[in-house]
């Protein structure tokens, strides 16, 4: 089987694509998401998909001018439609928090998602790769996260859909290579200063040097992973089923008595439930699963417009 070919097993397999879908590709000029347009193309006629390339200009290296320049023309030989846009142009809807790298990626997706609505997309899809998942699955240990953040990126999220997950970037740069595609190069994806440049550069191929199963191991392991989450997902809504009357009131001894693995997922799924935004912080959590199995009743604020009230070991979500 090609690699053309197994991209499209793992399409068909998550079911990101269905026939006369309209998608916004993420087009940045790198090997990823030029390689991710050539694998749609060659699928085009076959689902009858209307592709639009979208690249966001950063403005924030010399090459910048250059890369959507490369991005025009890549799109114009295949006659895919083209649209593009200068940070400096757009309205910023986040404020900068001191990480460009953070900034860069909300802003890319406002405007994919800009370009979307505008254009009625079925799905906006990005150029991730086997081994941008083992960097994100460092970086989430690293820093501490749950089994569910072990789990990784999603093949699909809402209006995103990443169909090139298990695609390992040798394997694309080898077929651009020999099909004689060119690239735009990206030399800060080789600097020190970020935490996912340092696991590229040093731990990934650490790892494979070990031994040189570990693609195909780590694949392995994070598919049974999300199976794991997913049926500790199904027990923690079961579960929450158990400690809530009809009005989504939850029973605080009830929910202290459940095993403590489930608290977390049993929380969130009640918010979700209750259509109650939230920041998916561990902190966040823990200061509400205090609440319900503390002794004291009162009030909880979780949100701006959102409380907790604990009465006679009865909690209930009341917007303020």
């Amino acid at each position: 089987m090609t690699l053309l070919e197994n991209i499209e097993q793992y399409i068909q397999k998550h079911t990101l694509i269905q026939h006369n879908n309209t998608i916004i590709i993420g087009l940045s000029g790198g090997p990823d998401s030029v390689f991710l347009l050539h694998a749609l193309i060659a699928l085009q006629n076959k689902y009858n998909l209307t592709l639009i390339a979208a690249h966001l200009n950063h403005e924030w290296r010399q090459e910048a001018d250059s890369e959507e320049e490369l991005c025009r023309n890549v799109a114009a030989q295949h006659n895919i439609p083209f649209v593009s846009a200068k940070l400096s142009s757009l309205q910023q809807s986040k404020k900068y928090n001191g990480s460009k790298e953070e900034f860069a990626r909300n802003m890319r997706r406002q405007f994919l998602e800009s370009v979307a609505q505008e254009h009625n997309a079925d799905h906006i899809a990005l150029g991730h790769h086997a081994q941008d998942q083992q960097e994100t699955f460092f970086i989430r240990l690293i820093r501490g996260t749950s089994l569910s953040g072990l789990t990784g990126i999603e093949p699909r999220a809402g209006i995103y859909i990443r169909p090139l997950l298990e695609t390992n970037k040798s394997d694309i740069l080898q077929w651009l290579n020999e099909n004689n595609i060119t690239y735009a190069h990206d030399i800060s994806n080789e600097s020190p200063n970020y935490l996912r440049n340092r696991i590229r550069s040093n731990v990934l191929p650490a790892l494979e040097q070990c031994d040189e199963r570990w693609n195909d191991n780590f694949l392995t392991t994070l598919n049974r992973l999300k199976q794991d989450d997913a049926l500790l997902d199904e027990v923690a809504t079961a579960t929450l089923n158990t400690c809530m009357d009809h009005q989504n009131i939850l029973n605080a001894v009830s929910f202290g008595k459940c095993h403590k693995s489930l608290h977390h997922r049993m929380i969130m799924r009640w918010l979700i439930l209750n259509k109650v935004p939230f920041p998916a912080t561990q902190a966040f959590f823990d200061e509400i699963i205090r609440f319900i199995c503390g002794p004291n009743g009162g009030t909880h604020a979780i949100h701006e417009e959102w409380s907790l009230v604990k009465k006679q070991n009865k909690v209930l979500i009341i917007k303020n």
